[in-house]
């Protein structure tokens, strides 16, 4: 089964410029769908989302957000319309999966619509992919990166971490300090890789702590035994 994507009505003043619509995860994550939108108009639009489909299953949950501000699961329509400038790209609505405790295929419909000209709609379908869990490592997942345990803990010569980048707009990186909080080390977790491997040599023996950023954000701190 493959995700589609429909269009009612071409809209003359606005598309959906998304280029993936299929949304894969595991169980237990939390799955994020972006929709992005370009106003092709000369004047501001006021865009309305209404969700008017979904087949999920009963241990799943969806939710959609806008810039962040996230609505209740029963919510089926965006409460406000959205203004997007002349020529603008918007990419700050999301549809959220909660993937619950069964593979499977789940699919959402969207209606997107001008408010002030709702003839000019676009049904637009999400569809989300959910994986058994193949990897009983990972310690941090969701659709845009998986981290595992860090192998061997203790550590004498050099510490490994498995993972996997799905997106460039993700900036990700482990930052090690020590038990006094201070940095003494920090690794980017390239897009193009799936191993990280930190050298322990240079660092004296005992317990250090390191911590996944996201976007400078840290999401996951876990802790590191070096021993010589």
């Amino acid at each position: 089964m493959l995700c589609i994507l429909c269009l009612l009505s071409f809209g003359q003043n606005f598309e959906v410029v998304s280029s993936n619509s299929n949304f894969t995860g595991s169980i237990g994550d939390q799955i994020k769908a972006p929709v992005t939108i370009k106003n092709l108009s000369d004047k501001p639009i006021q865009i309305v989302f209404k969700r008017v489909d979904k087949v999920i299953g009963s241990s799943q949950r969806n939710y959609f957000c806008w810039d962040e501000e996230c609505y209740e699961a029963t919510t089926d329509e965006i409460p406000l319309s959205k203004r997007i400038n002349p020529g603008e790209t918007s990419n700050k609505f999301e549809s959220i999966l909660e993937a619950g405790l069964v593979a499977g295929i789940s699919t959402v419909r969207y209606l997107i619509y001008d408010r002030d000209n709702p003839s000019e709609t676009i049904e637009y379908e999400i569809s989300y992919i959910v994986e058994e869990e193949t990897n009983p490592n990972a310690i941090f997942s969701t659709s845009e990166i998986r981290i595992n345990e860090v192998y061997p803990n203790p550590v004498r010569e050099f510490a490994i971490i498995d993972y996997n980048h799905h997106t460039e707009e993700i900036e990700a990186k482990i930052v090690l300090h020590n038990v006094l909080g201070s940095v003494v080390g920090e690794y980017e977790l390239s897009y193009f890789e799936t191993k990280l491997k930190i050298n322990t040599e240079e660092f004296n023996p005992g317990v250090y702590f390191y911590t996944l950023h996201l976007d400078n954000d840290g999401v996951l701190t876990k802790k590191l035994i070096i021993r010589k």
